[in-house]
């Protein structure tokens, strides 16, 4: 996600710090450790602005629907409760609450909410089974061997997945795919031109998705490529804890 408001924020920042700079060189008396002291403020601003921009992700398309980006509003909610706590102590308020104490409530807090989405992944997907990933690799079908492709999870855990799903059997309706990283990685490989909705929330890590790209604090995104598809059609829920998820679609072979 890119926040060209942030940019214009921290701008706007760097340059009245460095016209306060030079003013002092002129004998006017501006207090640029003073100024400094008020950093919270742009964690302020920009979490304000990365609220805003929840609510207006991208412009939908036909193919593609974006919906509010709950992930989005979530980095911006924390980022302005860093702030606002750090403003608070600068004014002489919540000093019994130490810096140490309050990041220790907050990785907390990270953790709660990491593992509520990891546990509410696996009540969705309805899956006739799974295989783990820890400490370890595995590799999932082939590009050369069709196989059956069935609902069903993965989750790698300090581990990796490699997914082939261009040879895949698909069958007809909806199939759904649940993937889970935490401190892994897993890679995917659709066939190109298959349906597809595709689901995903990254904690601390990240998630690209075709040319979609998703990471940092929080972040989520939903995009729906099926409209009213009555063939094979493939679900994809991706989440990510302190890892990595690419799902890549392949290109389409050339006509001989």
């Amino acid at each position: 996600m890119r926040y060209l408001g942030g940019r214009l924020i921290i701008g706007l920042v760097l340059l009245f710090l460095g016209i306060g700079l030079v003013l002092n060189q002129f004998g006017f008396e501006i207090r640029v450790q003073e100024i400094f002291s008020y950093w919270p403020v742009l964690l302020l601003l920009l979490g304000l602005e990365w609220m805003i921009r929840s609510f207006r992700p991208g412009p939908a398309t036909a193919e593609r629907k974006t919906a509010f980006s709950a992930g989005q509003f979530v980095s911006g909610l924390l980022l302005i409760f860093i702030g606002a706590f750090y403003l608070a102590r600068k004014f002489g308020y919540l000093e019994e609450l130490s810096p140490d104490a309050f990041w220790n409530l907050l990785l907390a807090l990270l953790l709660i909410i990491g593992g509520l989405s990891l546990i509410r992944s696996r009540l969705q997907v309805g899956s006739s089974g799974g295989r783990w990933a820890f400490l370890g690799g595995i590799s999932v079908g082939s590009s050369l061997t069709p196989w059956k492709l069935e609902s069903s999870s993965y989750i790698a855990f300090m581990g990796a997945i490699e997914m082939d799903l261009t040879a895949a059997v698909i069958p007809a309706g909806e199939t759904v795919i649940d993937l889970t990283a935490v401190m892994g990685g897993i890679d995917v490989k659709i066939p190109a031109g298959l349906a597809v909705a595709y689901e995903g929330t990254a904690f601390l890590g990240g998630i690209t998705f075709k040319d979609q790209e998703d990471g940092g604090i929080i972040a989520s995104r939903r995009i729906s490529e099926l409209n009213g598809q009555t063939g094979p059609a493939l679900r994809l829920r991706a989440h990510v804890f302190m890892g990595g998820i690419e799902i890549k679609e392949q290109p389409q072979q050339p006509l001989p």
